[in-house]
């Protein structure tokens, strides 16, 4: 059976001096007495170095110190509740006693409310000599009382729960309120007030004038620092880069030290202020005891960090150095200064941010157990969200990541291409992990999902025009009246004249369909300019119209049959010769008995 070990802690004070802690009959340190007015200074210094020291080894503390918390076991748990039973008596923020058994009803913190008031009702009264504070048995239990007044009662079951003797723990708790009468007594008195504002209001004024000289110091320091950062252009370029580079930083340390040092200055002060007060004087003296301890602490836990440091130092250099290898390595191979068998120098770039990426991760794994708090609940807590937030909301972003890594190996087109791409032709602008973009002849950019890319068809124009040229094709249809190796001729010739055609390889014109009334001639040419395309079909096909007015050749695709004597042709009349006439009607006399043809009428059959 577990049985709680109950301490008491007597704090005595002499006024404007200095005690060395006594032991109790427990066989516990008494606390400490308060320090005089000539140690408080030495406080007040100690303060201003501890803030600053605090707040540096705070931030790698404070993770530390939480996750240590947070997997300590439940069982330390259980022996600080069972530590802590009990309601302590206390006297101007000091506790000076504990009880622990209910009496009559009256619950434990009832009674050390009740204590409390009667202790600081004594010390008030000083009719009441101290020699008259004794412990009277009751039997059962005992009283310690002050003259005819009754302070409290200490039962079997206070004695029990403390493991100590009743009469010997009515003995202590006697002394102790003695004790604590004569403090307080000594403490509250009209001359230890009015030296206590004395002292206050001296100590407001050294702080701020203190809080001043430090502003001031701060302005000059910061307009001298300013004005050497910014000193003339004419200096040489190192020495200023340097400067400048050096200063920027320089000057936020500064300021962030200078706010530290101005709220050590604040709590230098109010800790001291605290001190001058009997109500306040504990509060002051646990501020200062609790600074050193987490200090302390803080400090245990840095020393304790600093292998996990040295090997976080180690992975990131290790790391560094590696995509630095990473870097050159490739950018050889991009310059073809370093040749790989079957790896193109495309692929080197998008290759080195794969293997960057890869090097990242592998060095957060490894660093990831020497990170501070990595293993407390909030840290894996935190990991285990963001995890799931990357699955769930980048499924879709993953899915274009892994297509335009296929794209990549593919080698489907490159930047600078000229390609369709569904719908879509245009030449190739940029071309990332999760996007293309192409920019249209219209101008117009069009940024296609690189998923979308893979699924759907390619068309790289401009990967066989730098070999050979691409081929482009018109289609023109005419009547079967114009010779066949003539409409060749003059095709190839409309080509030839255009522009960005390449004469090496020849254009060449395939017939492709003979149709009820006319017949289809495909124009195949060649240009290494696919980029040009809208503007090169534009002059092919003005250069047709050319060619073919020229030669007396009309371009139509005829649905019906006409007998056009008398009719102008449709050649324009720049194409026509100068001696041209429109045809007249055809009038031919022949014999009565024969019928004479009308040809002043035109026939006409519709075949469409």
């Amino acid at each position: 059976m577990l049985k709680s070990h109950h301490r008491l802690h007597l704090l005595v004070v002499r006024p404007m001096a200095i005690h060395t802690p006594s032991r109790t009959a427990f066989g516990q340190k008494a606390r400490p007495t308060m320090p005089s007015l000539t140690a408080r200074s030495s406080v007040m210094c100690r303060t201003v170095i501890i803030w600053g020291l605090a707040c540096i080894l705070g931030a790698l503390a404070i993770p530390k110190v939480w996750g240590d918390n947070a997997s300590a076991p439940s069982g330390e748990n259980d022996v600080t509740a069972i530590e802590n039973a009990g309601a302590w008596v206390e006297v101007d923020g000091r506790p000076i006693l504990v009880v622990y058994a209910q009496i009559a009803g009256r619950t434990a913190q009832e009674r050390a409310q009740a204590i409390q008031y009667r202790i600081v009702e004594l010390a008030r009264s000083r009719s009441i000599a101290l020699d008259a504070i004794h412990p009277e048995d009751r039997g059962t239990w005992t009283e310690i009382v002050a003259g005819n007044e009754r302070i409290m009662g200490i039962t079997e079951a206070d004695a029990r729960a403390a493991e100590r003797k009743r009469p010997e723990m009515a003995a202590e708790y006697t002394e102790v309120i003695r004790q604590v009468v004569k403090q307080y007594r000594d403490d509250h008195t009209t001359r230890r007030i009015l030296w206590g504002v004395i002292y206050a209001f001296a100590a407001t004024l050294g702080f701020v004038g203190l809080l001043v000289v430090s502003l001031w110091v701060r302005r000059l320091l910061r307009s001298r620092v300013e004005g050497w950062l910014w000193r003339s252009e004419h200096e040489p370029s190192l020495r200023r880069r340097a400067r400048l580079y050096l200063g920027q930083p320089l000057v936020l340390v500064s300021r962030i030290t200078f706010w530290i040092f101005i709220l050590a200055l604040v709590q230098a002060y109010a800790t001291v202020v605290l001190s001058f007060f009997p109500a306040t004087r504990y509060t002051s003296h646990q501020i200062t005891s609790w600074l050193f301890v987490e200090l302390a602490q803080f400090a245990n836990i840095v020393i304790g960090y600093i292998p996990n440091l040295i090997m976080l130092v180690l992975i990131v250099l290790a790391t560094s150095y590696l995509i630095k290898l990473n870097r050159y390595i490739f950018a050889e191979v991009r310059d073809q200064k370093l040749s790989i068998h079957g790896f193109y120098p495309d692929w080197a770039e998008p290759t080195a941010k794969l293997v960057k990426v890869l090097i990242l991760a592998a060095a957060a794994v490894v660093a990831f157990p020497y990170l501070p708090g990595s293993n407390s609940p909030a840290f894996k807590g935190i990991s285990v969200f963001l995890g799931v937030l990357l699955s769930l909301g980048s499924t879709s972003a993953v899915a274009h990541g892994v297509a335009g890594t296929i794209l990549t190996y593919m080698r489907a087109f490159q930047a600078g291409d000229f390609v369709r791409i569904g719908n879509d032709v245009g030449e190739v602008v940029e071309k990332t992990l999760l996007v293309t973009r192409i920019r249209t002849q219209k101008n117009e950019i069009v940024t296609i999902p690189n998923s979308t890319v893979l699924g759907g068809v390619v068309v790289n124009y401009s990967a066989e025009a730098r070999i050979r040229g691409v081929i482009f094709h018109t289609t023109v249809t005419i009547g079967y009246s114009a010779p066949w190796r003539k409409v060749h001729d003059l095709l190839i010739a409309a080509a030839l004249a255009t522009t960005d055609v390449l004469p090496d390889p020849t254009p060449f014109v395939l017939q492709t369909a003979l149709n009820d009334f006319y017949v289809a001639y495909e124009l195949n040419a060649y240009t290494a300019r696919p980029t040009k395309m809208q503007d090169i079909y534009s002059v092919l096909h003005q250069n047709i119209q050319d060619r073919f007015n020229e030669a007396g050749v009309e371009i139509n695709s005829p649905h019906y049959t006409s007998l056009r004597d008398g009719n102008r042709t449709t050649i324009p009349e720049t194409y026509l010769p100068a001696d041209y006439k429109s045809p007249a009607f055809g009038i031919q006399e022949v014999n009565r008995s024969e019928r004479v043809p009308e040809k002043s009428k035109v026939v006409a059959r519709e075949v469409s």
